[in-house]
């Protein structure tokens, strides 16, 4: 198996990433991998590897429409769990 290389050219101070890294550790599922690769084939492109999506998720690799899925599937999560929440308040 071949060694991962750390992406040099992540940047780690461009706001969109810093915040869009806050809010998936915050609010993604813990079963993500599957929900993202559901999200990136709605929007008809090719299913990435599970492999890639973890590295994307760990900051390993860098690839925005994976992050955007990632986020996608981080803001349906945060949905659901406030609906949940507010159905369950009554």
């Amino acid at each position: 198996m071949p060694k991962l290389i750390n992406n040099s050219d992540f940047k780690e101070d461009n706001s969109y990433n810093k915040k869009a890294y806050e809010f998936i550790n915050k609010h993604l599922p813990v079963t993500y991998v599957d929900l993202t690769i559901a999200c990136i084939l709605k929007k008809g492109h090719a299913a990435p590897s599970k492999a890639l999506i973890r590295n994307v998720r760990n900051k390993t690799i860098f690839r925005n429409d994976i992050l955007l899925a990632l986020v996608e599937v981080a803001v349906e999560n945060k949905e659901a769990i406030e609906q949940i929440k507010l159905l369950t308040s009554n």
